[in-house]
């Protein structure tokens, strides 16, 4: 059932404007409203939920991307990783005292990807219970990259749609090496790209923010 919107202080001259815009690249004022309505309640309701898809273009952006997340990460998080013991990666944040999420148990996750990472999160949530305070979780997560190099990317696609649709509280960043993910096919990069919040790009010492939103066709002109 349609429903009428009332704005506080949207007044005739705003309106005016608004509606003169909106004709000018033939859509309606109410679909740019509707539209801009839609994005926020998405937006909101991904506040506790994170889940960025990282790639890395070599070691250094690898090294500079990790100490920046460890670098703001304050005490207010509960940091952990999931990854191989000789990946580079996991070696940085070995040194820096993340929480191994995996339990020297990475094989097994390569194997049952969805059976580990409910065990993953068990460990996880029992750690921040534990510590007794009010902490989010923050994990770094290699999956990607390792199960594109012994699978495929419909693989990790697949795998990061099925945590995705599990919404759980706090923040997750796949981090993988562009060149690994950069082998599969359109229909399967943009299924992995579509399964995360956010698509950063990391090169030297910058990083990118890629946009994949869903658009109606009327965001062309505007």
């Amino acid at each position: 059932m349609v429903k009428d919107l009332f704005v506080r202080d949207f007044d005739e001259k705003l309106h005016v404007k608004a509606t003169q815009i909106a004709a000018n690249n033939n859509t309606t004022l109410a679909s740019i409203v509707t539209d801009a309505v839609d994005k926020w309640i998405k937006n909101y309701e991904k506040v506790q939920h994170r889940h960025n898809l990282i790639l890395y273009s070599d070691e250094t952006s690898l090294s500079k991307i990790l100490s920046e997340i460890d670098k703001l990460a304050s005490d207010n998080w509960f940091k952990s990783f999931c990854g191989s013991a000789n990946h580079s990666g996991i070696q940085i944040l070995n040194k820096r005292k993340w929480f191994d999420a995996t339990a020297n148990s990475y094989d097994e996750f390569l194997e049952r990807p969805q059976e580990a990472a409910t065990k993953v999160l068990e460990n996880i949530n029992n750690e921040v219970v534990g510590s007794g305070r009010r902490l989010l979780p923050l994990t770094v997560a290699f999956l990607v990259e390792d199960l594109v190099r012994k699978d495929s990317v419909k693989k990790a696609a697949g795998f990061c749609e099925w945590y995705e649709r599990k919404s759980t509280p706090g923040t997750t960043f796949c981090i993988s090496n562009a060149k690994s993910v950069l082998t599969g096919s359109f229909d399967d990069l943009f299924n992995l790209f579509d399964a995360h919040n956010g698509v950063f790009l990391v090169k030297n010492n910058k990083i990118y923010r890629l946009r994949l939103d869903d658009e109606h066709f009327y965001s062309l002109l505007i």
